[in-house]
């Protein structure tokens, strides 16, 4: 009968451990979820106030150019061109 208590005892305590040990691994996954949560609220905001500021962007400097601007901007390019060409010419000699 001794026996029987002695196991008892040590049944409940074992297990009155692993309540503990469960209740403060919640706890603690509990906190880690709070500040998970808020940071994903300040990457939502910061997301936004991005977005909100690209599309400011997109607004003031429009993607559409007219065809003269884009022809101009085509000669600009191929004149650099050329001049990289003659420059690395000149660097092989």
């Amino acid at each position: 009968m001794n026996t029987l208590k002695e196991k008892t005892k040590k049944l409940v305590t074992a297990t009155e451990r692993l309540l503990q040990d469960f209740e403060r691994e919640r706890t603690e996954r509990n906190e880690e979820k709070e500040i998970l949560s808020s940071r994903i609220q300040e990457l939502e905001e910061k997301l936004e106030k991005t977005c909100a500021g690209v599309s400011e962007v997109s607004i003031s400097n429009p993607i559409n150019q007219s065809p003269d601007t884009v022809a101009l901007s085509a000669e600009n390019i191929d004149a650099l061109v050329e001049e990289i060409d003659a420059c690395l010419n000149l660097l092989k000699i």
